[in-house]
């Protein structure tokens, strides 16, 4: 859990304040560096040694944003926060350089800055990282192999709205695990990551789909729901993996479901460049799948490969729909992604709607689904189901 910060900055009572606005948020250890050359021979030696740093754009011998470009080819992985007194236009153009590289970018700020948006920077890279966030310890191989046998693998279901119709668009199908008889089910972050370790992820998505499928006959039969479609999740190495598309079609005709009403998310946890990928996605859409490329923003694909992926979906990760009411950066991510999502045809889903403030801007938006806790929790079976009369009785909005 330890946050250490590198400030990049050449005036020293920005680094000074900064720094005071750091030390109330706990981080562990703060650093300057007064230009950009310092700062690269630094991070180039120790990149591992820091999770954030902070970088002006008008410095000496090397500009932020070229201290930015190098760090992308140097493989830096902490985040980034640019913090500069230029006008806005040129931040969002340093934006840019960073969100079309493989840099994680926190934030993009105006000088002055202040702490509570600092705070949000440093709440985005614990969103970003989960490994710098306090976990329960994974499930042991033995218990998750039992799980799988016995049945214990059980569909969660969240709903997708349109932001201005409240119409219901789809349903992301989430994978929780129940272990002996205990009612509180297990997350994702406590198996995926064991499950491929030991060659048993494609056993328990097969268990997963195929219950989902046959809940799902269900669910697209209530009302609301007979345009929407279900998601779900593969890994980039699933989908390295020729087998996957055929898997899929026999799962569609042996349940006697359109592919078009199917949509496979690729969980952006590693960089899709592999031929194998881009092939199993190309076949997908040939035989009429969704393909939606799933937290974006994390640092795995930029804007210029969404152009060439024949993708049907984006989705914008809960770390930018985070405060995005108030931060320039997430902003012009979000309307980046409308313009290229509008000219390609592919549907833009934020992800993470939690705030009341940050649903309120995205109302404003055009053409944009929401997911969230302030639209629908995830849900099993039982409970959606009940959503759903819920939602039939008091018309389109959130429930």
């Amino acid at each position: 859990m330890t946050i250490n910060v590198l400030i990049i900055d050449d005036s020293l009572s920005s680094c000074r304040v900064l720094s005071k606005h750091f030390m109330q948020l706990n981080v562990d250890r703060i650093e300057y560096c007064s230009d950009g050359q310092t700062a690269l021979r630094t991070l180039t030696k120790y990149k591992g040694d820091y999770q954030v740093i902070v970088v002006d754009l008008h410095m000496p011998k090397m500009d932020g944003i070229e201290l930015l470009i190098r760090l992308s080819k140097i493989g830096f992985k902490g985040g980034v926060i640019i913090a500069s007194g230029m006008e806005s236009r040129i931040i969002e153009a340093a934006s840019q350089v960073v969100v079309n590289s493989r840099l994680r970018l926190l934030g993009a700020l105006m000088k002055p800055v202040c702490a509570s948006q600092l705070k949000i920077c440093i709440e985005r890279l614990y969103m970003m990282d989960v490994q710098l966030v306090p976990n329960k310890p994974m499930m042991e191989v033995k218990e998750l192999q039992e799980a799988i046998n016995c049945d214990k693998v059980i569909p969660y279901y969240q709903a997708q709205m349109d932001v201005k119709t409240g119409e219901i668009k789809g349903f992301e199908v989430l994978c929780r695990i129940q272990q002996g008889d205990q009612l509180q089910l297990i997350s994702p972050s406590r198996f995926i990551d064991l499950a491929e370790e030991n060659n048993l992820l494609n056993t328990l998505t097969d268990k997963l789909i195929t219950r989902a499928m046959d809940e799902w006959r269900e669910i697209s039969r209530v009302s609301a729901c007979l345009g929407s479609s279900i998601s779900i999740n593969l890994t980039p190495n699933q989908l390295a993996q020729r087998s996957w598309p055929n898997r899929l079609m026999r799962y569609c005709e042996d349940k006697q479901l359109e592919p078009s009403k199917v949509t496979i998310e690729i969980t952006e946890n590693q960089v899709l460049d592999k031929q194998s990928q881009h092939s199993s996605i190309s076949r997908l859409r040939l035989h009429n799948f969704g393909v939606a490329i799933d937290d974006f923003g994390t640092g795995y694909t930029n804007l210029s490969q969404l152009c060439k992926l024949p993708i049907s979906e984006v989705k914008l990760d809960m770390s930018l729909v985070k405060g995005i009411h108030l931060d320039p950066l997430a902003q012009t991510i979000l309307k980046s992604l409308q313009d290229i999502s509008q000219g390609l045809g592919v549907d833009l889903v934020a992800e993470g709607v939690e705030d009341i403030r940050d649903l309120n801007y995205l109302e404003k938006i055009d053409d944009l689904r929401l997911q969230g806790y302030l639209i629908c929790r995830p849900k099993p079976f039982s409970e959606i189901m009940r959503w759903l009369k819920a939602h039939e009785k008091v018309g389109c909005g959130l429930v």
